[in-house]
């Protein structure tokens, strides 16, 4: 599709000059131009030929721009890229092509491309803001590379991609599930295609280099490699930020190897035994000990996604060396060995979990809601236990967070684990501690409870049961009521300009004074609906475990209790508990009696949800007429999903 350019030839923005557009096509927010910049020569600014770059990023909706200061070199390897790019029938694992073109420069050809703009989030961050990913997800996304290394493999007849790291994978997630994978970064696939080595070194991570490389050696082993330590960065959730502690840029192999055996040794207990050989196995600092095909990496991670390991016997073992083959298996000695090794490594958890289980604080101890403890952590959480990096980007948090929803849904605790993750003092403050016998009095608590929090702020003031504290005023309320409004109103009002950030709750976001609403007041409201599937599932497994018990099915648990709050989880498990002590007592038992799967199910039949269908669908209604009232805002609300 052709169109007008935006920027105009030898038109000035930023510290660059535009020479001439390069792109015919665009994709609807981006363009590709010639740029150069000004380069100082004896103080004097003179246009500098070598100082021409391509600009690869024009986003025509925010004005922004990014300039490739990597533009291609070898002309031959960028032709090879975008001949693949361009003979792939569809864009499953790789961005598609939409323009692409040479550029002379001086005695230079610069290669450039405009690919598809995929709304993905690299590996790197994904691991980083899961904490590693799910099971599920990594052989997902471990299979998707396994088919885009076989088809580069087969393109460049026996090549890779060499440069394969968490930053090269992009994840695009429809909320919590994965929609696709994509590799990119092919920058030296044309290298391989022609049989020579890559050309940059100091462009690849060091964390993924094979140790054979520093040899100039790469084929499709190196990729292997790279992937084995992709897949334990997503099982362990570690991406090992400080490993130039360990590797070094010059990358010896003797360093190589030491960052291997580091990196696994660190997240041992992380992996299980069958994890361990099968990525102990790719990563094996030895080439021929690897697996020696993707299919057969392929093969093993299927059977561990699906709980078999292949075992290989002492007579067939020696019958496939005895045959020339590589033996690519794994042994039942080695099975042996590592279920012994999970035994003590499962006793030594069970030590740390008691342990930390005591001082765990935050979010991990709100039971499911991923999606809810994401989006507290990505814009909240994270902003204020970094406010320098936040304000050198002008990033702020919300001025106050309204969560809103039925009642016994955990909401104070929601805003109370919030608080406590991100490293602030905190204070809770309900309707009663502010109520006051004299006139004007409540008034005066509001203005010192402020005061307070900025002298020892930054703070977080949680605010439960709000619509009692900020009701409507156009309601019965009498003259100091009102005051006790206008007073909170005016509180608030940026007051996390003053270091004082604010979450409060409640049942009745109906009852509150519209004003309260307004920007600079109320920046964000998050719905906390009732608990689904996977909450359940958590809060009775916290609640339960807690006590004695036998043989609990969570999954029929949960299912059982669709549409019960928190509170009636809870009171579920504490009622069963309640009547195995009067049996225990009753029949004079020495040890207590466990809780079991017929004692939960017979009161869960006979206990009635908190919240009924009617008010469901009316705090569906009301979440709607919320959103819609803050549709202006940036992000979309998030809660749970229903």
């Amino acid at each position: 599709m052709e169109r007008k350019q935006l920027l105009q030839n030898n038109s000035q923005f930023a510290d660059r000059m535009v020479v001439r557009k390069l792109s015919t096509r665009h994709d609807g927010e981006r363009e590709v131009y010639l740029t150069k910049s000004k380069a100082v020569v004896d103080g004097k600014t003179e246009d500098a030929l070598e100082n021409l770059r391509i600009l690869t990023v024009f986003n025509l909706k925010s004005k922004r721009y990014e300039v490739d200061v990597f533009s291609r070199k070898r002309v031959p390897d960028f032709i090879e890229e975008v001949k693949f790019l361009r003979s792939r029938q569809s864009d499953k694992y790789f961005p598609k092509v939409i323009d692409c073109g040479i550029e002379k420069v001086g005695n230079r050809r610069l290669g450039w491309m405009l690919q598809q703009n995929i709304n993905a989030n690299s590996l790197t961050n994904e691991i980083k803001l899961q904490r590693g990913l799910c099971m599920s997800d990594v052989v997902k996304v471990m299979d998707a590379l396994f088919s885009a290394v076989d088809e580069l493999a087969r393109y460049t007849r026996g090549g890779g991609h060499y440069n394969i790291n968490t930053d090269n994978i992009l994840l695009d997630y429809d909320g919590d599930e994965l929609k696709g994978v994509y590799l990119i970064g092919l920058s030296d696939m044309g290298t391989s295609y022609h049989g020579s080595t890559p050309f940059s070194d100091e462009m690849q991570d060091n964390r993924f280099r094979a140790p054979e490389t520093v040899n100039g050696v790469y084929n499709h082993l190196t990729d292997i490699y790279a992937l084995g330590i992709v897949m334990t960065m997503m099982i362990s959730g570690d991406v090992a930020e400080e490993e130039n502690n360990i590797i070094d840029s010059r990358l010896s192999t003797i360093s190589s190897m030491e960052f291997r055996k580091w990196f696994m040794k660190r997240n041992r207990d992380k992996l299980s035994a069958a994890q361990r050989l099968i990525l102990e196995k790719a990563t094996d600092v030895n080439p021929s000990g690897r697996f020696q095909t993707v299919d057969r990496f392929r093969s093993f991670v299927g059977k561990l996604a699906k709980g078999k390991i292949s075992t290989q016997t002492h007579v067939e073992r020696a019958a496939t060396l005895a045959a020339g083959g590589n033996c690519s298996v794994i042994t039942e000695e080695d099975e042996k060995r590592f279920e012994r090794l999970d035994r003590e490594a499962e006793k030594k958890a069970k030590a740390q979990h008691t342990a930390r289980k005591k001082s765990v604080k935050g979010l991990d101890e709100v039971a499911g809601m991923s999606e809810l403890k994401a989006l507290f952590r990505r814009d909240f959480i994270r902003i204020v236990r970094n406010p320098k990096v936040a304000q050198a980007y002008g990033i702020k948090p919300s001025n106050c967070t309204l969560l809103y929803g039925p009642q016994g849904c955990g909401k104070t605790f929601i805003a109370e684990k919030a608080a406590q993750e991100s490293g602030l003092k905190y204070r809770v403050i309900n309707p009663s501690e502010l109520g006051s016998i004299y006139i004007h009095g409540s008034q005066q608590k509001i203005a010192e409870l402020f005061e307070e929090a900025e002298k020892k702020g930054p703070m977080i003031l949680i605010f439960d049961e709000f619509d009692a504290i900020v009701p409507k005023r156009d309601t019965d309320l009498n003259g100091n009521q009102a005051n006790e409004v206008n007073e909170m109103l005016t509180q608030l009002n940026n007051c996390a300009s003053r270091g004082i950030y604010v979450l409060a709750t409640t049942n009745r976001p109906g009852l509150l004074d519209p004003a309260i609403m307004r920007k600079g007041r109320v920046d964000r409201t998050v719905y906390v609906s009732l608990p689904d599937r996977e909450a359940r599932i958590e809060l009775f497994r916290l609640e339960i475990e807690k006590r004695p018990f036998v043989n609990i099915d969570y999954e029929v648990l949960a299912s059982a209790t669709e549409n019960f709050t928190c509170s009636d989880i809870s009171f579920i498990v504490e009622e069963s508990a309640r009547l195995c002590f009067e049996e225990t007592l009753d029949r004079g038992l020495d040890e207590p009696l466990p809780l079991s799967m017929k004692g939960l199910m017979e009161v869960i039949k006979a206990t009635q949800p908190s919240v009924s269908d009617k008010q469901r669908k009316e705090y569906l209604d009301l979440k709607d007429k919320m959103e819609s009232r803050h549709s202006s805002d940036e992000r979309k609300k998030v809660g749970f999903v229903l």
